[in-house]
């Protein structure tokens, strides 16, 4: 009696695979075990996903909005001194 042949495993390997259209890459850091400790205990107080918290963290320093908002109190920040003379505390 002979053995069935298996087929490799690697073509299954190298399929593509199903992803959500809204992921489109993978990407993968290194981080020291003390900042990923850190990072998972914020991930978790937060009720999040280490995945979740980093993407929307990196979301939130791309967006121009925020680039704009930040800009703006900068400015605002070089008119404190008048503001508070103008209209006090």
């Amino acid at each position: 009696m002979s053995l069935p042949t298996l087929r490799p495993l690697w073509p299954c390997v190298q399929r593509p695979r199903c992803t959500v259209k809204s992921m489109s890459r993978h990407v993968t850091i290194r981080l020291n075990e003390e900042f990923h400790e850190r990072l998972k205990a914020r991930a978790a107080a937060l009720g999040t996903t280490v995945t979740a918290l980093i993407t929307e963290v990196t979301e939130r320093e791309l967006d121009e909005d925020r680039e704009n908002f930040l800009s703006g109190i900068e400015e605002f920040a070089d008119h404190w001194g008048y503001f508070q003379e103008r209209f006090g505390n």
